[in-house]
């Protein structure tokens, strides 16, 4: 099971390999990048919630953190905690948050921790204690 997930994060950081310094790269972001309420300035992480606004349902809160690179690139979002009891992935995100270095990162790396806080919380494996619905199957609404 732990090779499995450590396959793909090593792509991953295959694909994002440090180059030159932010400030000789001819390409370096000077823009920050906005994710709602979350302003990362270029070779930044921050780590903070987007508020999900009640509707139907109660509202939630779910932590995302920003790595903005100081190079311009392509921008990732990496998803866990889509059901509540897989927390190996929960976990993975965590530990890639601290290995990322954003000064030498080209692009954005979103991390969404846990998207899914009722079930994580609640401890239901597929369904979330609010609504009965599996996020996985409800996609993107």
């Amino acid at each position: 099971m732990r090779a499995r997930l450590y396959i793909p994060l090593t792509m991953l950081c295959l694909c994002m390999s440090p180059s030159a310094p932010a400030d000789t790269s001819p390409a370096s972001s000077t823009t920050n990048y906005a994710l709602g309420p979350i302003d990362a300035e270029p070779g930044t992480t921050v780590s903070a919630y987007l508020d999900v606004a009640p509707g139907v349902d109660p509202g939630t809160r779910i932590p995302v953190s920003v790595i903005h690179g100081t190079r311009s690139g392509p921008t990732l979002a990496l998803i866990a905690g889509t059901h509540g009891y897989e927390y190996p992935p929960i976990t993975a995100l965590q530990r890639l948050r601290k290995e990322l270095d954003p000064k030498t990162l080209s692009g954005t790396v979103i991390l969404v921790h846990v998207a899914n806080p009722p079930s994580f919380l609640g401890r239901t494996i597929y369904t979330s204690p609010v609504d009965g619905k599996n996020l996985n199957r409800v996609y993107p609404g």
